[in-house]
């Protein structure tokens, strides 16, 4: 399975591995913003369009030694109702609220939805997940 890592965030892995760089700090925080089309080419991020404050803070699970390669939430990421409509395909991994770097991405699960005005978006705990690599 492909992973869900951005350029930015495996080029920072790479040049770790190669001796070249030290990895950066770890974020302050961790947001979810939402997308149409996909964020690690041309897609358009629809956070603010969804909820006038942008991307949603979220935390994930421990990840236990060897068992898993995804990191998964572990709140629910509530944007709440949607103030105006727009098509949802993708969600992406910040390491800041707004600006930043985009460090994970993958499509929502059953593919680019409708969100009309006032329909509620939110992800569950345990319902956001980014493969970080696989075995095989």
């Amino acid at each position: 399975m492909a992973s869900d890592l951005s350029a930015y965030m495996g080029n920072i892995t790479l040049r770790w591995l190669n001796g070249n760089a030290a990895m950066p700090s770890s974020p302050a925080g961790l947001y979810i913003g939402l997308f149409d089309g996909n964020p690690k080419t041309t897609g358009t991020e629809i956070s603010t369009t969804i909820k006038a404050t942008g991307r949603v803070v979220v935390t994930f699970a421990t990840l236990a030694g060897g068992v898993s390669h995804l990191l998964t939430s572990n709140i629910n990421v509530d944007f709440g109702a949607a103030a105006a409509a727009a098509t949802l395909s993708h969600i992406g991994l910040f390491d800041a609220q707004a600006a930043g770097n985009l460090l994970a991405s993958k499509a929502v699960v059953g593919g680019s939805q409708a969100i009309l005005v006032g329909a509620t978006v939110k992800f569950l705990a345990g319902g956001i997940t980014f493969n970080i690599g696989a075995d095989s």
